[in-house]
């Protein structure tokens, strides 16, 4: 039996069998995305199953144990339908199903050809791109 800090380091390997505290079968780990797992599709059904990693109380000899009976593990999973209602709703929510979060870069169509807000040039852009301290540019003057 692991701990769950092992689990969370993804100790949590792709395909292997998940079953409730019963005993009784659940489903086999598709893969591990953020903070659920995405189970395999079942037969008939054609969508996958999202189960919290919180739901998952240890591994053993290669299997991954939940802390709840199997029925009621089922209650607790979320399909694909709601993962993408919920992201619709909250596009922040994706990072707990491991989708990479919005771009919260410039918006508008000024903003995309011009490279940033109104008043920026793309130099200005680049400089607090590649200055760690985040500091603004400085404007020199060349002699004539």
């Amino acid at each position: 039996m692991v701990n769950a800090a092992k689990i969370d380091k993804g100790e949590v390997q792709d395909h292997m069998p998940v079953v409730g505290s019963d005993g009784q079968p659940f489903g086999t780990v598709d893969r591990v995305e953020g903070d659920y797992i995405k189970l395999m599709r079942e037969d008939g059904t054609g969508t996958h199953r999202y189960l919290p990693r919180s739901m998952v109380t240890g591994l053993e000899g290669g299997v991954v144990r939940l802390s709840m009976p199997a029925a009621q593990a089922r209650e607790a999973c979320v399909d694909e339908e709601e993962i993408e209602r919920r992201i619709s709703l909250d596009p922040e929510a994706g990072a707990e199903f491991g989708r990479p979060p919005p771009d919260d870069g410039p918006h508008g169509s000024r903003a995309h050809a011009h490279g940033g807000p109104k008043g920026q040039s793309p130099g200005d852009i680049e400089q607090r791109r590649t200055d760690p301290t985040g500091a603004s540019p400085k404007r020199t003057t060349h002699p004539h």
